[in-house]
């Protein structure tokens, strides 16, 4: 189906909704696969269209990698009716896939709750959601470790504490890396000393992790390993301690980037080049 086509399904109302999800079952399963991936590659592209009851549909479908695709193309939409849906996939949905995407949304609605912008009840349901979702082992791992991620940001919680604690002591490789992901989006301090351990982490995905991870915990002494990580072997670890020490800033931030910029690879030129470019930028805004 062409874009052109797929456009059309946009700012559906209620009356073209029920044609809609009357006649989407009727289309092979890999049609509708093919259509909810264009719904979101236009919805990145173009301001002007709306998915959103079109894509809920897809929510419903018979097909989990559908139900996963409808998921993951509705990123920016932050109606309470979604967030419901999501706790309903994650709870019940048959497929690891959907669960673990639904968890992966869900963290855009923790977020929002951390930040007081959600009714006390709801924050109260959403965070015991996700905490049950991660500290229950009949789960795969992967479900858990996206629950963990999520539910991080409430790291006020003496249990959610207690969960990035177990999952990174675990021993499970996937927990383990979302331990140090969530240590980040707690935003707390005192996981910097894992957090940058983990730097030296044989599995990169683990120093990945760890390199991300500084820059949301934004403490100046990580600055000296991230120079360290930012010569790592691997590209998407380079990358990441390079975005955070940007993120990190301050004339030490200056200084490490501009001595990276001397001998880095190409492929890392243009990432340096941005990074100094922002951490310059707030020194002009005067917030160093």
């Amino acid at each position: 189906m062409r874009a052109s086509d797929v456009a059309k399904f946009s700012d559906l109302d209620r009356a073209a909704v029920r044609i809609f999800a009357a006649g989407w079952p009727q289309l092979p399963e890999s049609t509708r696969a093919d259509v909810v991936r264009e719904m979101n590659a236009l919805s990145e592209d173009r301001l002007d269209i709306n998915f959103g009851r079109a894509l809920r549909v897809g929510l419903n479908d018979a097909s989990p990698e559908v139900r996963q695709l409808a998921v993951e193309a509705l990123w920016e939409d932050d109606r309470s009716d979604l967030a419901e849906r999501l706790l309903e996939l994650l709870d019940a949905d048959p497929s690891v896939g959907v669960r673990v995407q639904a968890a992966r949304a869900l963290a855009r609605f923790a977020d929002a709750a951390a930040e007081g912008d959600s009714p006390v009840q709801w924050v109260d349901r959403l965070r015991a959601a996700l905490i049950e979702a991660a500290s229950n082992e009949a789960e795969p791992s992967l479900v858990q470790r996206a629950a963990l991620e999520a539910v991080a940001v409430f790291q006020e919680s003496d249990a959610v504490h207690q969960l990035i604690r177990d999952a990174y002591d675990s021993g499970d490789a996937d927990l383990e890396a979302g331990a140090i992901h969530a240590m980040g989006r707690s935003g707390d301090e005192r996981w910097l000393d894992p957090v940058l351990d983990s730097l030296e982490h044989d599995d990169p995905e683990m120093r990945y992790e760890a390199a991300r991870a500084c820059g949301h915990l934004l403490d100046e002494r990580a600055l000296p390993r991230l120079r360290v990580a930012a010569e790592d072997e691997d590209p998407e670890v380079r990358h990441a301690a390079i975005s955070s020490i940007s993120r990190i800033g301050g004339k030490e931030a200056v200084r490490l980037l501009e001595s990276l910029a001397e001998d880095a690879p190409e492929a890392d030129i243009e990432i340096i080049d941005d990074a100094l470019e922002e951490v310059r930028g707030e020194s002009l805004d005067g917030q160093w």
